[in-house]
């Protein structure tokens, strides 16, 4: 039973709160493990969704080297019913004319499906906001996000999620490693706005984990309609479509 909950357990609920599965526990206390295959998936699919987007900026952050910079947004809690994940990024203005070719988010998805060999496991950490500005203290979006989030926690910490050299700020748990995932591929770009003259991109994102793999014609139809723009709202209006 236990090899069995290691294998296939997402998360774990302890004493009613969600917990990383490798986040330490404190005391003694009632644990229950979610699955992909529970009656109700919900949690545990979110935060699946939540981990593959934050493999997402990983790959983008790393894409171009130290040629061009790469600013990270934010990682949108969008349902999973959306049908696909996302990363907001802002690219170097050199590259404002520049827009994906399949061929280029093939090379990002190539370099995703490296993330799932190395099996990196999420690590949930809570840090003082110091430590956190010094992590993020070149990214102008990131320290807003802490700020906020240091406000509303009762000792004015902040909660982020590392796997290898990679640390984000974080809405919620994750799964236990990246080697969870099976399918992950990258499929769309699409322009969203301009924030105090920046131009704010989103890239999109399709991935299954190894529990529940689809045969290639379902998963091509997965990809054709996780190409198409996702919003947090389902009744908002998306950006025009501009999927490579």
């Amino acid at each position: 039973m236990a090899e069995w909950y290691c294998r296939r357990s997402v998360l774990a609920v302890v004493d009613g709160e969600l917990w990383d599965m490798y986040k330490p526990l404190t005391k003694s206390c009632a644990i229950q493990f979610l699955t992909f295959t529970d009656e109700d998936p919900e949690e545990a699919n979110k935060a699946y969704w939540r981990s593959c987007a934050a493999m997402l900026g990983h790959v983008l952050e790393q894409a171009f080297k130290d040629d061009y910079s790469v600013t990270l947004v934010r990682a949108p809690e969008i349902p999973v019913t959306s049908g696909a994940f996302c990363y907001d990024v802002v690219l170097d203005s050199r590259l404002d004319e520049w827009t994906p070719t399949k061929e280029n988010l093939q090379s990002f998805t190539k370099d995703a499906i490296k993330l799932i060999s190395k099996a990196l496991p999420f690590e949930c950490l809570e840090v003082e906001e110091k430590v956190a500005r010094e992590i993020f203290q070149y990214n102008p979006y990131k320290l807003l996000m802490l700020e906020e989030k240091a406000a509303q926690h009762p000792q004015g910490k902040v909660t982020v999620h590392r796997f290898g050299e990679f640390v984000d700020l974080t809405e919620g748990p994750h799964m236990p490693s990246t080697g969870f995932c099976l399918q992950y591929e990258v499929t769309a770009h699409h322009p969203l706005s301009t924030i105090s003259s920046e131009y704010v991109r989103r890239f999109q994102g399709l991935s299954l984990p190894r529990h529940l793999q689809a045969h290639h014609t379902a998963w091509n139809k997965l990809r054709v309609r996780a190409q198409k723009p996702v919003t947090e709202k389902p009744n908002q209006e998306p950006a025009p479509d501009a999927a490579v």
